[in-house]
């Protein structure tokens, strides 16, 4: 015996629900049914398996910032580690000659699997540093001694 509408079970000899005030339904309740699959942001089930691709590595973290942005505009979603620049206090020279303090981190971006060669595409360029010449490309002619 249960309640239909709170699913209580209750032994032989009852006929209403104590909460409900429902009569009570012979056997046992269905089980409910199993809940649908999570769905991530991605659009895909991911039972924690989700398959994920590193795209870029870097040591400058101004780089992996323009690389998050340039995939937050391609609305490509990621997993960004390290990069922020930490400052050790404790470490010599920290004040005065020698080494800063602030030491560059490296960090890494890692997408799902079915968006890595987009994702490659957007931020492969963030790689390596700039020459000065791709900063700014008149510079290297202006320099130039003029006649």
């Amino acid at each position: 015996m249960y309640c239909p509408k709170c699913l209580t079970e209750y032994r032989d000899g009852f006929f209403k629900c104590a909460d409900c005030g429902v009569a009570l339904a012979p056997g046992l309740p269905e089980p409910p049914p199993p809940p649908p699959p999570a769905r991530n942001s991605l659009g895909t089930t991911n039972q924690g398996d989700l398959d994920l691709v590193t795209v870029l590595e870097t040591n400058d973290p101004f780089a992996l910032s323009l690389a998050t942005a340039a995939l937050e505009d391609a609305g490509i979603e990621y997993l960004a580690e390290g990069g922020i620049p930490k400052f050790d206090a404790g470490s010599p020279y920290t004040f005065g000659v020698g080494l800063s303090g602030f030491q560059k981190n490296s960090g890494q971006i890692q997408v799902a699997a079915e968006f890595a060669a987009e994702a490659r595409e957007l931020v492969g360029h963030f790689e390596e540093p700039l020459s000065p010449d791709e900063i700014d490309p008149d510079a290297a002619t202006d320099s130039q001694p003029r006649d």
